[in-house]
């Protein structure tokens, strides 16, 4: 559960949000759209990094986002790829998983899994430095997964991915949904959200946020986005 209460940011004498609010329940897929600029990241920014935030008061999982145990119960893939470029795919993962307090057992069998699913072979013991973009996007996600935290909150998660990737990222989602959980992610590419989000998140130009529900097909995205965001 993530709750947003009169949240104001800007920078220098642009306004960005102002005085936004939003709950966002367990057992959810939102996603987060809107034209570039707009503050997606921005957005993102505030949840997980209290600094960003002007005025207003965020909560994870009932717990204020200003105190350090809510970094427990969240995990954040930005849009950057270049993190952590010195440690190997298996160090990173190997340091998430301990930062995040997974017992070796789980870890080592979930991670067994998140290796098969998107096909990570012999680049595991590479440096994430030499990877491509879609091999960062990867072990980044994995790392969510493995963290075990219940709120994934993602940046252009489905970015320099190919089909077969993007196909399996939304079964993981949606078995992370069915678990109780919530996702959280931006996105420019609507047709990848019809028939897959349960709500669409739309910043508009006046930077307003609105929520829709259950939307059923592409055609009322596009409408809505029409409506909403041009």
């Amino acid at each position: 559960m993530i709750r947003i209460n009169e949240l104001s940011k800007k920078y220098n004498d642009r306004i960005i949000f102002e005085n936004v609010s939003c709950l966002l329940d367990d057992h959810h897929i939102y996603s987060l759209v809107g034209g570039n600029g707009i503050g997606k990241s921005t957005l993102l920014n505030a949840i997980t990094q209290p600094y960003c935030i002007d005025t207003g008061i965020i909560e994870i999982d009932h717990i204020d986002n200003r105190k350090f145990e809510s970094k427990f119960h969240f995990f954040y893939v930005p849009d950057n790829k270049d993190m952590f470029l010195n440690l190997t795919g298996r160090e990173y993962l190997r340091f998430v998983a301990k930062l995040y307090r997974q017992t070796s057992k789980k870890s080592s069998e979930k991670l067994q899994k998140l290796l098969c699913a998107f096909h990570f072979g012999q680049s595991f013991d590479e440096y994430i430095g030499n990877y491509s973009l879609g091999m960062k996007q990867k072990i980044y996600l994995m790392a969510a997964f493995l963290s075990g935290a219940g709120n994934l909150i993602l940046d252009e998660p489905f970015n320099g991915l190919d089909p077969e990737c993007i196909a399996i990222l939304k079964q993981i989602l949606i078995e992370h949904r069915n678990a109780g959980n919530l996702v959280l992610f931006s996105i420019h590419n609507l047709d990848l959200v019809a028939n897959f989000c349960d709500d669409v998140i739309f910043i508009d130009k006046q930077r307003n946020i609105s929520q829709f529900r259950n939307p059923k097909d592409f055609k009322q995205l596009e409408t809505l986005f029409f409506q909403k965001c041009v």
